[in-house]
């Protein structure tokens, strides 16, 4: 329920060549607290963050140190999209816990005469100061490595020092919501810059996790700059039947998987999934979307004909699961069990086993199949332990057997029953079958 402000005003004489001018900057420190505390980050002294800054759409990459991937990539800090509450790890780029820290580079595109730059960051403990130094250059090349380099070759180099920022209470409490405003005095432009360089620090040491929640970067150039434009979506047609529209406006960082990884994948695997679950009188949805969100948690799930992913996942496992995932959900787009008017409820183990049968005996490589455990595991585990003992059955008893229970349960005709009628033996007795294989072949 309190709100600390405070101001340094820093007259930066550099002992440098002489083509590095002096720069003057007053740092601003403002942080609210309880009630103060705000989505909007309203501030007594301190401009509230903009989407309409010199900084919005602006290219912001890592040049030294590692992010933590359970925060946001460095696009968060130019976004204009501010976290909700004081913890909110995707929301924020913070860099790894266990480092000295980082480099962020920030591409303003142009020469920009920068009149402040405002950085904002909220979190309840250490993670919300502020500890870092601002450098500006104006080099249109930049072949200068900025990832190492000292302060001295920094200057070297025409790297000016605008700033160095510590916004770490002097009574201790460091959480909240921290705002800083570098200014030049008096009113004067801190500089002529294209390249800003914040050289970020560490707010303690003393446990893994002192790197701070950065919420968002601003520099204001006294102009007023149009919001990013948001990503149009991406609409691919699969011959002249099926239609799938990627919507990636909310995770545009995910773009370039979704072209070179994702849409391939969905132009031939989509087709397939249809052909493998076919029923009578039956056609699968021609048009479905596929939308990636920020602050979504989670994974993906399917509703209709839409498909959900959450992007901080998502963005930790490009490399990984990530594309079977979808995969997985084009199994419940296709399926359209909810619809049906049958007298008996499809179990969601089966609903479930389906889509990862298709998923990991199909799409997936054989390597990164999971073997359940014949001690503890049971078939109504649902997803990749009843896929696996769909596929057995599968190999073993029918080969028509799953393409018959989606007709059943898309009809809501699902009976236990219907194991012993495809293939002569009760659920039950199929599974003992399965777990004595297993452990037949360990």
């Amino acid at each position: 329920m309190s709100r600390t402000l405070f101001q340094l005003t820093l007259l930066l004489m550099l002992a440098v060549p002489s083509r590095l001018s002096a720069a003057e900057s007053e740092v601003q420190v403002e942080i609210n607290r309880g009630e103060r505390e705000s989505p909007e980050f309203r501030f007594e002294k301190i401009p509230s963050p903009t989407t309409t800054d010199a900084a919005s759409g602006a290219k912001m990459t890592i040049v030294a140190g590692r992010r933590d991937e359970n925060g946001g990539r460095p696009l968060v800090l130019t976004d204009g999209k501010l976290p909700k509450g004081a913890d909110e790890p995707a929301s924020n780029f913070f860099f790894a816990p266990n480092t000295n820290g980082g480099r962020l580079l920030l591409d303003l595109g142009e020469s920009t005469a920068v009149k402040r730059v405002g950085s904002y960051s909220w979190h309840p403990q250490s993670r919300g100061p502020q500890v870092y130094k601002l450098y500006g250059d104006n080099q249109r090349a930049k072949a200068f490595d900025v990832a190492s380099a000292g302060r001295d070759e920094l200057a070297d180099a025409d790297w000016q020092l605008i700033a160095s920022v510590d916004s770490r209470p002097d009574d201790g409490d460091e959480g909240g919501q921290h705002g800083v405003n570098i200014a030049g005095r008096k009113g004067r432009d801190l500089g002529k810059f294209r390249y800003l360089l914040f050289d970020v620090a560490p707010t303690e040491t003393k446990t893994p996790f002192g790197q701070t929640f950065f919420s968002e970067i601003d520099v204001d150039d006294g102009r007023e700059h149009e919001a990013p434009a948001r990503l149009a979506p991406e609409v691919v047609r699969i011959g002249d039947k099926y239609e799938i529209v990627f919507d990636a406006s909310d995770a545009p960082d995910l773009m370039p998987w979704i072209k070179e990884t994702l849409i391939p994948i969905c132009i031939e695997w989509y087709p397939k999934i249809v052909a493998l679950l076919p029923s009578e009188g039956y056609a699968a949805p021609e048009r479905f979307t596929i939308t990636f969100h920020s602050d979504m948690g989670g994974v993906a799930h399917a509703m209709g004909t839409e498909i959900h992913c959450g992007e901080p996942w998502f963005a930790q496992n490009l490399d990984g699961e990530a594309a079977g995932a979808v995969v997985h959900e084009m199994v419940h787009i296709v399926q359209q069990y909810g619809r049906t008017r049958g007298a008996h409820r499809n179990p969601g183990w089966m609903v479930e086993g389906v889509a990862d049968y298709i998923r990991w005996f199909l799409y997936e490589p054989v390597e990164k199949r999971r073997r359940p455990n014949p001690d503890r595991a049971k078939y109504t585990d649902s997803y990749q332990t009843t896929a696996a003992f769909l596929d057995y059955v599968v190999d073993e008893h029918d080969p028509k057997l799953v393409e018959k229970f989606n007709a059943a349960m898309r009809q809501g005709d699902y009976d236990e029953k219907l194991w012993k009628q495809y293939t002569g033996k009760t659920v039950d007795e199929l599974w003992a079958e399965y777990v004595r294989a297993l452990k037949a072949d360990k």
